[in-house]
């Protein structure tokens, strides 16, 4: 039996391979956009209107990667974000910065993203670090900031158009199933919080989770457990390029 054969036998198939996986999520080269896969999420700056129109004549449903939470020194807005409203890096991500959410800029720039979403086509949105507040950020931000900026942006997004995902911040699952289309999370079974996505299962709507191949997770076991619980997961790797393994 080939490599291939035994893990279509347990339902687990190579992204880009034969075999059609719900979604994949690709945010730096190399890309695969002629994968069959119903959901893609992408980093919008890479993609222009016609890419992401060409996804949709297809059938899929393109996603578009959004920070919320921080300023990324690549963005070409990057000079529009106020100086005192960036704050502490992010851990291993040196060329991001926390960002003051209560920022009336900081605001402004992050519903420009979203509309720039919009414009290229994109038919949802992914609002990544969402847990600002939870963090070393230098501001002295509440749960209750938080949930505010983000249920502010999704209206926006809404009018706009566009689906929202929850990006993880699995503590705010309760407060925000109800507003939210679909979530997406990393890590669920590393870190043990896979229970709490069960309320947008219970309403229907998609958990489309990552775990990552460096983890040495069991994945024969993680896989039959997401597929019980209704979990839509991938095994990629951190660098979040094309390929993979789909669980479906």
């Amino acid at each position: 039996m080939t490599l291939t054969a035994a893990l279509t036998a347990l339902g687990i198939f190579i992204i880009g391979g034969s075999e059609t996986a719900y979604w994949d999520w690709q945010l730096t080269h190399p890309y695969d956009l002629d994968i069959d896969v119903k959901v893609l999420a992408l980093d919008k700056d890479d993609h222009d209107r016609e890419t992401v129109m060409a996804l949709r004549s297809r059938g899929v449903k393109p996603v578009c990667y959004v920070s919320i939470g921080s300023w990324e020194e690549y963005r070409d807005d990057k000079d529009r974000f106020p100086e005192e409203a960036l704050g502490e890096p992010l851990g291993e991500w040196p060329d991001e910065r926390y960002v003051d959410i209560r920022n009336a800029g900081v605001v402004q720039i992050i519903k420009d993203r979203i509309a720039d979403c919009a414009a290229r086509g994109f038919l949802a949105v992914e609002m990544d670090n969402m847990d600002v507040y939870e963090n070393t950020s230098s501001f002295e931000l509440t749960r209750e900031d938080a949930l505010g900026y983000i249920r502010e942006l999704a209206m926006f997004a809404k009018s706009q158009g566009l689906e929202v995902a929850q990006k993880n911040t699995p503590e705010l699952v309760p407060d925000l199933v109800n507003q939210m289309d679909f979530i997406m999370v990393e890590e669920c079974f590393v870190y043990n919080f896979c229970d709490d996505l069960q309320p947008y299962i219970d309403a229907g709507k998609d958990v489309l989770a990552i775990e990552y191949d460096d983890a040495g997770l069991d994945w024969d076991a993680v896989c039959e457990d997401s597929k019980a619980r209704g979990i839509k997961l991938l095994l990629k790797s951190h660098e979040i390029t094309a390929g993979g393994k789909s669980c479906n």
